[in-house]
């Protein structure tokens, strides 16, 4: 017993520290070993490793001071540091952590996640845990980078695509990550792809034939004509770049990658029951989309227009373009005509709103009644007149005056005018009623009628001188012609040499023709007359006086009269 005991004097402090060691844990220098922080000081964290004293690592190694409590694998540096316990590094336990799996992520394909710290001469530098790799610009996206510092500061998972552990130099790629994922998105997407499928998408780009959609992974044709139901100009008028719409398939080809898209297609075709919503006579209300020189386009819903046309205006009026009447934006009631279903046609009518004035035309204007209307146009030859709305009366010239030759009935009526008429006559197949303005008014030929007869004397002013006569007014509204034959015994080749407009003259009526208007006169029949009473008077004079002349003194007396003249 004694021989041991001293035996075991024998062994060093040394041994037995290297003893008491080895039973608590075997921890060496160049370990990477799981610790728990115990305290935090100003500088440095204490870790507990589970040797005999705690390990220190300094905080400047740390992006944020540790709590109390946190776990965290460290690297042992040495274990006795300035005569106390092991000092510890977390961050070469997180580099050589990072090469670990930096390595395993080379080999296996994996993703590894890192952080864009700063920008470097062709690229950036990326923190993959305690290692910096290289990550080119042209690897950075799929697309050509605009704003490259929109990267700094931010993590994103790359590609390992070389890698060197001597030289410490490891090179990535976002792009080459994001293409992979981009092909698994689109195998996945075209697998699932079927004609009829909706899909929620965002307006990439707009062109005049449509709009590019983007369905995440592949980008889709929205063609102008499938937009909407209703006509539209441009795209743009229904969306804007951004925008987020609900599209359907309408065809696809995977081995090119495009897909056909409609919206409209979304909701019920307007057509497919447009016989039954609006049948033949049925009334709509609608806005006015497009005026051409043959109509007018009404929208009476969304996707569902017809045509008004340019005939369908008006029951009397002429409207020479349809302007005239309406404009773009006007809101309108019209009734239904026609409905093609098939070609997609629909044909609309503004007059008939209103029944047809003509159809009773003849009971509210028969012939010989007055009324009243507005002057619409004039013509050389006549006048227009609206009589009622949808009713035009035809005012011509020779019935504007009893008296007087009308040249243009602008001379005597101007658009606008109110005027009494008599109806003259109605066509209801021409829609027309013929109105006089002058038939209102007594007409003078009845009292001249009343107070002459052929073989009457008459005295009157001359009206106009002609090449073949004069026309003599001989009361108002009532002219004769006398014939250039008829103003004198001699021969006249040019009435103005013996008669001037505006001279009073007599003359005998030689003939009436009540029928045509027209009144025959006649100077030298009326002077034949005076001169055969002259002779009877003097005739008769002598005969009763003291003597009797004798027939050759008479003779000569009016020979010398005729020389005298």
């Amino acid at each position: 017993m004694e021989e041991k005991m001293e035996e075991r004097d024998e062994i060093t402090q040394e041994e037995l520290k290297s003893i008491y060691e080895e039973t608590i844990k075997g921890v060496s220098p160049g370990d990477v070993v799981r610790g728990k922080v115990v305290a935090v000081t100003d500088q440095e964290a204490m870790v507990d490793i589970g040797y005999k004293a705690e390990g220190v690592v300094p905080l400047s190694e740390f992006e944020s001071p540790p709590q109390v409590g946190d776990e965290l694998e460290v690297y042992v540096k040495t274990l006795s540091h300035k005569g106390e316990g092991p000092l510890l590094s977390k961050r070469e336990a997180d580099r050589i952590r990072a090469w670990k799996q930096l390595r395993e992520s080379f080999e296996k394909g994996t993703p590894v996640t890192g952080k864009v710290v700063r920008r470097v001469k062709g690229g950036f530098r990326v923190a993959v845990g305690g290692v910096e790799a290289f990550l080119p610009m042209s690897q950075a996206d799929v697309r050509p980078v605009k704003n490259p510092d929109e990267f700094l500061g931010k993590e994103f998972q790359f590609k390992v695509v070389d890698l060197n552990e001597r030289s410490s130099n490891v090179i990535l790629s976002r792009k080459r990550l994001l293409e992979e994922e981009l092909e698994r998105e689109k195998t996945a997407f075209w697998e699932r792809m079927k004609v009829g499928k909706v899909f929620e998408g965002k307006v990439k780009s707009i062109t005049t034939y449509g709009a590019f959609i983007d369905l995440g992974v592949v980008d889709g044709l929205l063609h102008i004509n499938d937009i909407s139901w209703k006509k539209i100009k441009h795209p743009s008028d229904e969306l804007s770049k951004g925008q987020r719409v609900w599209v359907k398939v309408l065809d696809f080809d995977k081995e090119r990658e495009r897909i056909s898209l409609g919206m409209k297609q979304l909701t019920p075709d307007p057509w497919e029951k447009v016989d039954e919503k609006y049948p033949v006579g049925s009334r709509v209300k609608g806005r006015v989309t497009g005026i051409v020189d043959y109509g007018a386009f009404v929208e009476i819903e969304e996707g569902l227009e017809g045509l008004v046309h340019i005939s369908e205006f008006s029951w009397s009026r002429r409207i020479k373009h349809p302007s005239e009447v309406l404009k773009e934006g006007d809101e309108v009631e019209c009734v239904v005509t026609a409905v093609d279903k098939e070609n997609r046609r629909l044909s609309l009518s503004l007059k008939q709103v209103a029944p047809d004035p003509w159809e009773t035309v003849e009971e509210r204007y028969p012939v010989g009644k007055v009324v009243e209307g507005v002057i619409t146009r004039i013509y050389p030859d006549r006048a227009l007149l609206e009589l009622e709305e949808g009713v035009e009366g035809v005012l011509r010239a020779e019935d504007l005056s009893w008296n007087r030759r009308v040249r243009h009935p602008g001379d005597l009526l101007q658009r606008g005018d109110k005027v009494e008429v008599k109806v003259l006559g109605v066509d209801v197949e021409r829609r027309k009623v013929r109105v006089g303005y002058k038939q209102t008014k007594p007409d003078p030929w009845d009292e001249f009628l009343r107070t002459y007869a052929e073989g009457d004397d008459v005295r009157g002013k001359v009206s106009s001188v002609t090449d073949f006569g004069v026309f003599l007014e001989i009361m108002d509204g009532v002219e004769g012609l006398i014939h250039v034959s008829q103003l004198d015994d001699r021969k006249v080749k040019d009435p103005r040499e013996v008669v001037k407009e505006g001279e009073t003259l007599s003359a005998k009526i030689v003939k009436i023709d009540p029928a045509a208007r027209r009144i025959s006169l006649s100077v030298r029949e009326y002077k034949r007359a005076k001169e055969a009473e002259e002779t009877s008077k003097f005739m008769d004079t002598q005969s009763h006086g003291e003597g009797f002349l004798k027939l050759g003194e008479i003779l000569g007396k009016m020979i010398n009269r005729e020389n005298n003249k």
